[in-house]
């Protein structure tokens, strides 16, 4: 773009310095081939700003596009972290369960080891919640 714009000045630069030279030093009027000459400059002129704009335009249009998918693929990052967090946590209750039913049957665990299994379950179970909630939030905003 940039290749343009400097090709685009050079051609009118050189253009009226070849029309200077052109010109006797004698009279001050402008010729007719002149005058079309710089018509025809002004029109490519106007053309190359034209499609500069254009150019710029759709570079604006592609970057926010870009950001968009940026955006989303961030999220979906987010959502697949939470769903992980939650299979992991489900998991750890899971086996927690698994270690209060077997030493109840077995009956080696003590009151106070029942409860802290107990308090381990609900908590993990509240942070089951928690992150759900996030999950539910992250798949609102997708």
């Amino acid at each position: 773009m940039k290749k343009v714009f400097v090709l685009l000045a050079f051609v009118l630069v050189s253009s009226l310095a070849v029309a200077q030279d052109d010109a006797p030093e004698t009279t001050g009027e402008i010729t007719v081939a002149q005058e079309k000459e710089m018509e025809q400059v002004k029109e490519k002129v106007d053309k190359a700003k034209a499609e500069a704009k254009k150019e710029k335009k759709e570079a604006a249009e592609q970057k926010k596009k870009d950001a968009a998918k940026k955006k989303e693929d961030k999220l979906q990052k987010q959502i697949d972290s939470k769903a992980k967090s939650i299979s992991k946590e489900e998991n750890k209750v899971t086996k927690l369960k698994g270690q209060l039913e077997k030493g109840k049957l077995k009956g080696t665990l003590s009151p106070v080891n029942i409860q802290k299994i107990e308090d381990k379950v609900a908590k993990s179970q509240m942070r089951i919640m928690k992150e759900q909630e996030k999950l539910t939030k992250l798949n609102r905003k997708l």
